[in-house]
């Protein structure tokens, strides 16, 4: 689980200072040039050897500066910030900029708040220098957070004259600039707001500025002002007035005395909360109507599976809508009502076409928890009972969708088979039993018995997370050297005896109460698991010492792979989590990763003493592929796939709240290449038992088609089970749980909506996941700890793949030593300079095979720097297809790639065309599939526009039908973002 971020509520809004003073653009910042040295406005939090100072010797303005010093290498959660909260107007463009000096400043170090602004510093040595950035406040932000994360070292860095302005909208003609600055939302009738007009440049003498506010044809707001040479702003105060319209107009006009336009301005303001609550009253109104229909449609034995997630969400949210209008989260609840009427209307057209055509209702197909057959696993699939709605019962593939974590979850059991749902998280860890040394507690565990029980009675699935990072007090007391090393959310050397003492308590107390129990999914056994501190551990020393004579059995052999003099084992030192130049930095990585998965298996191994049924997996964040950094935390995911029955993890994608048509709908790459890349470690079930589609603590608008496409997408990549972070609210924007799954009801729908049709699809979903690839990327743990290119390589080369209309699969250096690599007909090396010496050979057997294609510098190295013999990589290069990785852009990428694959005859029949440009589509990833003699294909639009494709057989245009539109009968043409279709061809 995350930790609530709610440090920073400590000064957030502390020091407000009036936005728009005497001049109209007051800096709303406190001690801004930190003349005051006691730091008045500022809090600092740390995690880091990390310090500030006021600093008199050379400030950029005035007399003082404040200087940061930091001795903390980049790592998880370890910095310092220097913060203060203030003011902003919501829905307009501000630029934050500051002076900054710098003395051996490293990488990384920025100004943020986590949602609005990302601000980088220069790394290096340099005097003063302006750095800023602009952004757009969201709609419904009042305030933010400034404040400097100083995440790695640096041994002086100067900052001096933060400035944080707003923008506006820019307007000019015949020697007159300006900007207008007013907010883009207003909340509640007779609400006052500033309307400020910034004055750039002014050479007129006879003008006037006018400023009006609109509601159609009504007028809320007129001034005018004649214009003054070396005035620089005009400031108004407008009142929303009691108008039902939900959009006003702004315009600003400057005219002559001849009453001609010289330029002007203007800006849409939404306005909020007049109507809510009538809206609300309206939606329950609806609801009784709805409850009519659905009675209607039962008593045909018409399946209304799809109209009860909208009559289970509008019981739900609307009483939490006007909870949210009580407490003046007027944008939360204007974006519930959005959602809720969306969902009503649709259920309202599903019921009535159910009843003209019966036909056209789906059959569903449900898992059921069964006492006698419980769930197993079979390649990607968790295999259990199921029942339709039509009666039948039988066994196959289940999809499991659900949320976690915490106490809603367990209340709302009741609720989520109407919701469409079928799992739950749930943790508990050793310091809720083992409250003493030798005093055991089992309430928790007596109540989560009850818990599994109540699931059973509803079909709904339950993973425990076992929770070790929750370790107790009294264990830390006794044995004070644990906390010396560890990691993340687990702060303690895991594998010493003492800690394993406790940990081995824990599971033989809890585990036979959970065993037997039918609604028991599986056992998760850590949450997000790092072990990035395990140097300060007092084993770690002699550990080390051992696994080197271990790999290099002597001395001599170490000194020349390291090209170094050692005297013995003891003299090689632990490097840093990022000496990525250090020749022993990979031993070290690989050391700490078997290091760290061994001590899971153990506990899987205590786990499965007493319970050889109950299959297991760890939470594990999703990062091998996107942050180097990670490969000193001892998780790798090939190590984490042996120990466990499942494929476990922790995974995350973004919405992209302000996209554009050409750009991404969603930051996919992450998820995609993290399923992809389990999968083919091992080919088990993916579970990824915290989901994060949304950002913590976000306010902007999620549309519901953005979680839909998460969760399919998900299962397409070989996920079969989730929980998504979180089902829990709270109205404090500064925790964790804001801005997530529950304040956004059409997302829980969707979520619902898309579990039903994964399990009525289960067969058709399975055999895509099982699709054969005909390509894989190199995996490799030497290139991400050696080459610096390889993981941004990786990402341009599964991009250009992914929308070629093939399965991509990754393949590891121990799969392609022991020979995996015979089953593809081409494999990509991404930047892949350092290679273990059994990849390189294989390499060179496979180049008068296989296809290789290498992109960026490859195969040069050894894992520790050694070169390869230059005649064997000529020859190897010689057979290989060479592309340049910074000089070839991803679509030219993905062009050549597609044709090399093309030749080798790779691609499947059909295709996938971009009508518009009569060539294969690209921003569209598409999968086919054959079952029996029917030809499926799945697609979905991960750019920002609509986009009209063609499906094509042999240069043949084929029509084919959506089976997720109404009555699977919908012609398949136009492919809306993020919207999901699984197309059958038609029969000729």
């Amino acid at each position: 689980m995350r930790i609530p971020c709610i440090f920073l509520t400590v000064v957030l809004f502390t020091w407000i200072v009036p936005l728009f003073g005497d001049t109209g653009l007051t800096s709303p910042i406190a001690n801004a040039g930190f003349e005051d040295a006691s730091f008045a406005g500022w809090g600092w939090y740390a995690r880091a050897r990390a310090i500030y100072l006021s600093d008199t010797k050379n400030p950029h303005s005035g007399n003082r500066c404040v200087v940061f010093t930091n001795e903390s290498p980049l790592a998880p959660e370890v910095y310092g910030r220097l913060y203060q909260g203030a003011p902003v107007l919501p829905g307009i463009e501000y630029e934050l900029s500051a002076w900054v000096r710098g003395e051996e400043v490293a990488s990384g170090i920025h100004f943020t708040d986590w949602n609005s602004y990302t601000l980088n510093v220069p790394e290096g040595t340099y005097d003063w220098r302006r750095i800023f950035t602009r952004f757009k406040t969201k709609e419904d932000q009042n305030g933010l957070n400034l404040g400097i994360n100083v995440v790695n070292t640096c041994k002086a860095l100067g900052v001096d004259d933060i400035e944080l302005r707003p923008v506006g909208i820019p307007f000019r003609g015949m020697g007159f600039s300006a900007s207008l600055i007013v907010q883009g939302r207003i909340i509640g009738d007779r609400t006052e707001a500033p309307l400020v007009i910034a004055i750039h440049t002014c050479a007129l003498s006879n003008a006037t500025i006018e400023a009006t506010i609109r509601s159609g044809d009504t007028v809320l707001f007129q001034e005018k002002e004649r214009l003054k040479r070396g005035k620089r702003t005009l400031e108004w105060k407008w009142n929303s007035g009691d108008v039902e319209e939900r959009t006003l107009e702004c315009c600003v006009r400057v005219t002559n005395d001849l009453g001609i336009l010289i330029c002007s301005a203007s800006k849409k303001i939404e306005k909020l909360g007049s109507n809510l609550s009538k809206e609300l009253n309206n939606l329950e109104t609806r609801l009784k109507e709805l409850d009519v229909l659905i009675d209607k449609c039962k008593s045909k034995g018409i399946a209304v599976d799809y109209p009860m997630t909208a009559k289970t969400l509008l019981g739900q949210f609307i009483p939490l809508a006007r909870e949210d209008i009580q407490k003046n989260e007027m944008a939360r609840a204007d974006f519930a009502i959005r959602d809720m009427t969306q969902s009503l209307n649709e259920a309202f057209f599903h019921l009535n076409e159910y009843l003209r055509d019966p036909s056209q209702a789906p059959n569903f197909q449900r898992y059921v928890t069964s006492k006698t057959s419980p769930l197993s696993i079979e390649g990607t699939s968790f295999i259990g009972d199921r029942n339709d709605s039509r009666g039948q019962s039988g066994r196959g593939p289940v999809f499991f969708c659900g949320y976690g974590h915490f106490g809603q979850v367990q209340k709302d059991i009741p609720l989520f088979p109407d919701y469409g749902v079928n799992i739950i998280q749930i943790e508990i860890g050793p310091s809720a039993v083992l409250i003493s040394e030798n005093e055991v507690t089992l309430e928790r565990v007596e109540a989560y018995e009850k818990v599994l029980d109540e699931a059973a009675k509803h079909n709904v699935a339950v993973n425990i997370l076992l929770s070790p990072h929750y370790f107790p007090q009294w264990a830390f007391n006794k044995w004070s050297h644990l906390s010396k090393g560890g990691g993340g959310f687990l702060g303690y050397c895991v594998d010493a005896p003492e800690a394993k003492q406790v940990i081995e308590k824990f599971l033989r107390i809890v585990i036979p109460h959970f065993q037997g129990k039918p609604a028991l999914h599986s056992l998760c056994l850590s949450n997000e698991p790092i072990f990035d501190r395990a140097a300060g551990c007092d084993n770690t020393k002699n550990m080390w010492k051992e696994y080197l004579a271990r790999i290099h059995g002597n001395i001599g052999n170490l000194n020349k792979a390291y090209g170094a003099d050692y005297k013995s084992f003891e003299d090689v030192s632990i490097p840093g989590n990022d000496h990525y130049n250090a020749p022993q930095f990979y031993d070290y990585c690989i050391f700490n990763q078997e290091r760290f998965s061994g001590w899971h298996k153990w506990m899987a191994e205590i786990i499965h003493e007493m319970a050889p049924e109950i299959p297991v997996h760890a939470k594990a964040m999703s990062l091998a592929l996107s942050w180097r950094h990670s490969i000193a935390w001892g998780v790798d995911p090939e190590m984490f796939g042996e120990l466990s029955q499942i494929n476990g993890n922790d995974c995350w994608i973004a919405p992209v709240p302000n996209r554009t048509e050409e750009g991404w709908a969603m930051d996919w790459h992450l998820h995609n290449m993290s399923y992809d890349l389990q999968r083919s470690l091992f080919l088990k079930p993916i579970f990824n038992s915290e989901n994060h589609p949304t950002i913590d603590r976000s306010t902007y608008y999620v549309p519901p088609e953005h979680f839909r496409a998460v969760l399919w997408q998900g299962a397409i990549h070989g996920e079969s089970a989730t929980t998504i972070w979180v089902w829990e609210r709270t109205f404090d924007r500064n925790y964790d749980f804001y801005g997530n799954v529950m304040d956004r009801p059409g997302c829980a729908q969707e979520v619902g909506r898309t579990c039903l049709d994964l399990n009525r699809f289960a067969d058709e979903v399975t055999a895509l996941q099982n699709v054969k690839a005909p390509v894989a990327i190199l995996f490799s743990i030497a290139s991400v700890a050696r080459d610096s290119a390889y993981l941004g390589s990786v990402r341009k080369t599964y991009e250009a793949l992914n929308f070629c209309g093939v399965k991509i699969d990754f393949i590891s250096e121990k799969q392609i030593a022991s020979g995996k690599g015979d089953y593809y007909k081409m494999i990509i090396f991404p930047s892949s300079d350092h290679v273990k010496k059994s990849t390189f050979d294989a390499a060179g057997n496979l180049a008068d095979k296989k296809r290789l294609v290498l992109l960026g510098d490859c195969l040069g190295m050894d894992s520790y720097g050694c070169p390869f013999p230059e005649e064997k990589i000529s020859r190897i290069k010689s057979k290989a297809l060479i592309l340049d990785a910074a000089a070839t852009d991803t679509q030219k990428i993905g062009f050549i790639l597609r044709k090399e694959l093309e030749a080798l005859e790779a691609l499947p029949e059909i295709s996938v065309i971009d009508v518009s440009k009569n060539v294969p589509v690209w921003g569209v990833e598409w999968l086919p599939v054959q079952i029996k003699d029917k030809t499926y294909v799945n697609m979905v639009n991960l750019l920002g526009k609509p986009i009209e494709i063609e499906i094509r057989c042999k240069g043949k245009v084929r029509g084919a039908v959506n089976l997720l539109s109404l009555g699977g009968v919908a012609n398949v043409g136009k492919l809306e973002p993020l919207v999901p279709v699984l197309a059958r061809i038609k029969d000729e």
